[in-house]
């Protein structure tokens, strides 16, 4: 869990426990459910809940492992096995928590200990905290999930990355031919200027014509993408959405989650399914 994440969930808690410190302060003052003459303030209300609250986060660490270990990795789908699993976890973190909790209170209240008493604590807990410990489980569960499907992504930028400090491998293993001395010819009025492949970052659909994108500016060339794609496929170019033909050499990083292209000049490109299926096909060709 990133450092971002971490601090909103502990926000989000602590926004909770003063929630329910004033909830309950509000609830017993306007029912009158104190004995007179005593007065119940707000800092020993937020006491009480942050105890309650730190008891849950406590048990919560070894469950939040637990789950971490049976997430998802590299594309894998989360199975209803694995929710079953999931659900199991905090459901088990939940009652340990309110009954450890409801422990604490006889102790606290320095009753007399009997199963009739836990029993009833447990009963009360289950209604005051039980939804509250379950939004926060399900949150914590939902982050450590994101942060599992982004180091899917990390570790395909990282092959790709490993795969370009072997550029000659990368060429052999996409079975592509070299883009330093082919050129696409490019006619603006009367003059012909060729440009390199290698040069070329993508290329855009404009209506009836293309968009060449380089580096430092982008040139319009009269041709239909689609047969752009298939004079470019053997030059390391691949369609990643239909107005986007993306230079392979030019790719930083791909997050499938928001279907976008991230390439090494910081444009980002759309990722259509289809794109997405040709791109992942191609990835695991090089995978090492």
């Amino acid at each position: 869990m990133n450092k971002k994440l971490s601090i909103g969930l502990l926000v989000f808690i602590l926004f909770l426990i003063v929630f329910d410190a004033i909830q309950q302060k509000y609830y017993v003052e306007t029912f009158g459910l104190i004995p007179e003459n005593e007065e119940l303030s707000l800092g020993l209300l937020f006491k009480k809940h942050f105890i309650r609250w730190l008891i849950w986060g406590l048990l919560s660490l070894p469950g939040a492992i637990l789950i971490w270990k049976k997430l998802p990795k590299n594309h894998e789908r989360l199975t209803t096995k694995i929710v079953l699993y999931i659900a199991i976890v905090i459901l088990f973190n939940i009652i340990a928590a309110i009954a450890l909790i409801s422990l604490y209170e006889i102790e606290d209240q320095q009753l007399s200990f009997s199963k009739a008493l836990l029993f009833e604590f447990i009963t009360f807990f289950v209604f005051q905290k039980g939804l509250t410990f379950l939004m926060a489980s399900i949150t914590l569960t939902m982050i450590l999930y994101n942060r599992s499907r982004d180091q899917t992504i990390e570790s395909q930028f990282v092959e790709i990355t490993n795969l370009r400090t072997k550029s000659t491998d990368l060429e052999e293993a996409l079975n592509i031919s070299s883009n330093s001395n082919a050129y696409l010819n490019i006619k603006t009025g009367g003059k012909l200027q060729p440009i390199s492949l290698s040069d070329i970052v993508w290329i855009e659909s404009d209506d009836y014509c293309v968009k060449i994108h380089t580096e430092n500016q982008a040139f319009t060339l009269r041709e239909s993408m689609k047969s752009l794609e298939e004079k470019l496929a053997p030059h390391s170019f691949i369609r990643v959405h239909r107005a986007a033909l993306l230079n392979l050499n030019y790719l930083h990083q791909i997050n499938f989650d928001s279907a976008t292209i991230k390439l090494s000049n910081t444009t980002e490109l759309p990722l259509s399914k289809t794109g997405a299926k040709a791109l992942k096909s191609k990835l695991q060709q090089v995978s090492l």
